[in-house]
């Protein structure tokens, strides 16, 4: 827990000082230490995320590490820094930590899904129904992989 409130709180002095200079290797950080992805001496593990969070269908059937992109944010980290950004000077360790565990997921796709993300211009911003109130993908994490037609299976460890 140590390490994770150390993220936290470097989050929340780029907040505060309308920095994102830093926010990826924070949050991911944060999210290695929240879901154990960690060394044996403690530090954070980002080589455990791939196959052990979302995995797509395709890249699960291939389990070929060429084919794959090693991390990628469900969420875009754009689109995340954007709503950690809203939070403003009422940002505090708590409204970070529900953002965080709200967008930060990881899936493993192919470069193939990845190109097709990129194709469609969701690479790093979400589809427009993703704002929609009266659009079934309102705030849904997984728009644009639905967008996109790439399907994703949950491979989440237990920690």
């Amino acid at each position: 827990m140590k390490n994770e409130l150390i993220e936290l709180k470097h989050i929340e002095l780029e907040i505060v000082n309308n920095r994102t200079h830093h926010f990826r290797s924070f949050i991911d950080q944060y999210f290695c230490y929240k879901n154990n992805y960690i060394t044996k001496s403690g530090k954070a593990n980002w080589s455990k995320i791939p196959w052990n969070e979302y995995v797509s269908i395709e890249a699960n059937k291939t389990r070929d590490k060429k084919l794959v992109v090693e991390k990628e944010h469900i969420v875009p980290l754009k689109v995340i820094e954007t709503k950690l950004l809203e939070l403003g000077n009422k940002a505090t360790i708590e409204s970070i930590k529900i953002v965080l565990d709200k967008y930060v997921k990881f899936a493993t796709i192919t470069k193939i899904e990845d190109k097709i993300l990129n194709d469609k211009g969701l690479k790093s911003k979400m589809p427009n129904e993703f704002y929609d109130s009266e659009h079934e993908l309102y705030e849904d994490l997984f728009a644009r992989y639905k967008i996109a037609k790439i399907e994703l299976i949950n491979n989440k460890i237990c920690t």
